[in-house]
């Protein structure tokens, strides 16, 4: 059956992160899945917007919130500080008239206007809940064969509790992905807390020491590689490994995969279509235990 969505990128799927867009796409193919992308949806701002002005923070994530509506689809996307915007200014909207009425007396001026229709979810859950892991179960080609999975999830997935809601007892959606496609799942201290990309702009020491203790754990732990569902905690995580091996004097050499890639691969998709060359710390020991050949260097 095929499964429509408005799809926002954000920022570092574009920029940064190409390889996220590529590989979400490529594995969207795979299960039927059409991501309608955004016509100049703008940003949500990080968490910039919101400590700034919260008339901008409203205003900005409401016309992506409008745009989706326009299309009549519910709203995908795949970074976890877009997705904690836009869930938490659907939420306000919907719950604060007189808020919803300043922001549409805005969204006027570009034709646009918001009636709290659309559901905001990330990819990840696209994957769990509206494919379902008995059929994404169903289509791997190449599992993962215990490949050991370290899923960090950062902060803006799971909190606050009042957007997300209280967890339960069932093992989050990363967790019970990695397990589905062949995986072990490392448990380490460090997997829901901050990766501290928020802070690298003009506290880098503290974010990699914070991104550095996450990365540790996992490695003592046993990881051969980290997943995550947020552009933002893979390039802290990436980018800043070596960095990290510096302070911390120990080599880690630990692949950062997004979801999507690690999905594509138990799928069978080719390592080249997901952009996996782009990564600084490169994904070769965990293609290597897959029985896949690794792609050149971009």
């Amino acid at each position: 059956m095929s499964r429509r969505y408005a799809y926002f990128p954000g920022c570092s799927a574009k920029n940064s992160c190409q390889e996220l867009d590529t590989s979400t796409h490529a594995v969207a193919r795979v299960f039927g899945i059409e991501l309608v992308e955004l016509e100049n949806p703008g940003c949500t701002g990080a968490r910039e917007f919101r400590s700034i002005s919260e008339r901008v923070h409203l205003a900005a994530n409401g016309r992506i919130l409008a745009l989706a509506e326009q299309l009549g689809l519910d709203l995908v996307v795949v970074c976890d500080t877009c997705l904690l915007n836009l869930r938490e200014v659907n939420q306000r909207l919907r719950d604060d008239a007189v808020a919803a009425g300043e922001v549409n007396e805005l969204l006027a001026q570009d034709g646009l206007s918001y009636s709290g229709k659309v559901e905001v979810k990330h990819f990840l859950w696209v994957l769990t809940e509206d494919i379902g892991l008995e059929p994404l179960r169903a289509r791997v080609a190449t599992p993962l064969n215990g490949l050991r999975v370290a899923p960090f999830y950062g902060c803006h997935i799971q909190r606050p509790e009042s957007i997300f809601g209280a967890g339960g007892g069932e093992a989050p959606a990363l967790d019970r992905l990695i397990e589905a496609l062949g995986g072990e799942v490392v448990a380490y201290e460090g997997a829901s807390k901050c990766c501290g990309f928020h802070v690298v702009t003009f506290a880098e020491k503290v974010s990699i020491r914070m991104a550095g203790q996450h990365l540790s754990a996992a490695k003592s732990a046993g990881a051969q590689c980290i997943a995550t569902p947020c552009p933002l905690c893979h390039t802290v995580m990436d980018m800043f490994q070596p960095q990290m091996e510096k302070e911390f004097r120990r080599h880690l050499g630990l692949p950062v995969l997004h979801v999507s890639q690690l999905v594509g691969l138990a799928l069978g998709l080719r390592p080249a279509d997901m952009n996996l060359s782009r990564h600084w710390v490169h994904a070769r020991e965990v293609l290597a235990h897959l029985g896949r050949a690794a792609p050149a260097r971009a």
